[in-house]
């Protein structure tokens, strides 16, 4: 009963890192704008590039990473979409998040 419980907690923790990611997918050039469609329903997905040929390049941050992951298979189940990877993953403590830029709030003093 103890493991289910911890379990439960870590489920319920405050997020301690930020997760920052970029993913590549092809689509059918004629899938094109319903897919921009689609990913303009995020508020955390990007298109950073795009090619007339149907590759796009998103960057996506969560503080959750799991659900970069959803993002990814969710992406790849989409019409048009031939395929779909993740190419750049970095995760960064929000402490040293908070610490940056409580350094940089100091030098504009």
């Amino acid at each position: 009963m103890h493991s289910q419980l911890s379990a439960t907690e870590n489920l319920n923790a405050a997020p301690t890192h930020l997760h920052i990611a970029s993913l590549i997918a092809h689509v059918r050039p004629e899938k094109m704008l319903l897919l921009k469609h689609w990913l303009n329903g995020f508020n955390n997905i990007e298109i950073h590039a795009e090619s007339a040929q149907g590759k796009l390049v998103l960057v996506t941050e969560s503080d959750d990473e799991q659900a970069i992951l959803r993002i990814l298979d969710e992406l790849r189940a989409q019409d048009g979409v031939l395929n779909a990877a993740l190419v750049y993953h970095e995760q960064i403590a929000l402490a040293e998040l908070d610490l940056d830029k409580s350094e940089s709030e100091e030098q504009d003093v």
